[in-house]
C-alpha cells in the first residue's frame, strides 16, 4: 500500500482510539482523507470452534455490574491452542482483504484495531508467550504494510481500571498489558507511556507520528 498509515495498539484502555482521534484532527488541517479501520479478531472459520470452545467450558462469560465478561481459556487445550490461532489468520486475512477495498489511494490509514491487537488476544488466549516468533505469528506481523507507521500504547492496570470501567474485572488485563509491551520490545516498536498528563502524551504522539520526533 503506498497510502500513509498510522497504527496506535495497546491493550484495552490504553487511550488507543482517543489519541488517534487526536492525531486525525491534526492530520486533517492539511485538508486529508481520513479512513479507521477497526479489525480484531474476525469469526469466520473460527466460529464453529468457538461454539464448541463454550459448549465444554474453555469459554466463559459472567456478569458483574451489568457488565459482561468473557474469557477464553484455549491454554487448557493443547490442539485447541494451536488449531485457534490459525484459523484466526485465516479469518483475518479474508477480513482485511474486504477491508482493503474500502481504502482510496489517497485516503490517509487509521488502523484503531489490527494485527497485533489479535496477536496480543492469541498469546493471552493461549497463553503462549512466544507466538509472536512461530510461523503463525509472523503471519500476522507481515501484515503490517511496509509503511505503517506504529507505536504501542502501555497504561498501568490500576489507572486502566479507573479510566474504563469495563475493565474492572477483566481478569486477564495484566497479562495483555503484558503481552503489548513482549511485542514492543521484539519487535522494536516505540512505547509510550500513556500514565502521564494527557496532553503531553498526545503531543509526544502527534510529534513522533507525523515528524518522527521523540
Amino acid at each position: 500500500m503506498k497510502n500513509q498509515i498510522y497504527y496506535i495498539a495497546g491493550s484495552d484502555g490504553s487511550g488507543k482510539t482517543t489519541l488517534l482521534k487526536d492525531l486525525e484532527k491534526k492530520l486533517m488541517e492539511n485538508s486529508v482523507s481520513t479512513i479507521h479501520i477497526w479489525l480484531r479478531s474476525p469469526k469466520i472459520f473460527s466460529k464453529p470452534l468457538m461454539a464448541y470452545c463454550r459448549m465444554v467450558g474453555l469459554t466463559k462469560y459472567k456478569t458483574i455490574d451489568g457488565i459482561k465478561y468473557g474469557k477464553h481459556e484455549f491454554y487448557r487445550s493443547s490442539f485447541i491452542s494451536w488449531l485457534f490461532p490459525i484459523l484466526q489468520l485465516l479469518d483475518f486475512k479474508i477480513k482485511w482483504l474486504f477491508e482493503r477495498r474500502k481504502i482510496n489511494s489517497k485516503d490517509i490509514v487509521l488502523f484503531d484495531r489490527f494485527n497485533l491487537d489479535t496477536l496480543s488476544d492469541l498469546m493471552v488466549d493461549t497463553k503462549r508467550m512466544n507466538l509472536h516468533k512461530t510461523w503463525v505469528g509472523r503471519q500476522f506481523i507481515n501484515l503490517s504494510p511496509n509503511n505503517c507507521k506504529s507505536i504501542i500504547l502501555k497504561v498501568d492496570a490500576a489507572i486502566v481500571r479507573e479510566r474504563k470501567l469495563d475493565t474492572l474485572h477483566d481478569e486477564h488485563l495484566e497479562e495483555k498489558i503484558k503481552t503489548f509491551q513482549i511485542l514492543s520490545k521484539d519487535l522494536n516498536i516505540k512505547l509510550v507511556e500513556n500514565n502521564l498528563d494527557y496532553l503531553i502524551v498526545k503531543n509526544e504522539v502527534i510529534n513522533y507520528m507525523i515528524n518522527g520526533k521523540i
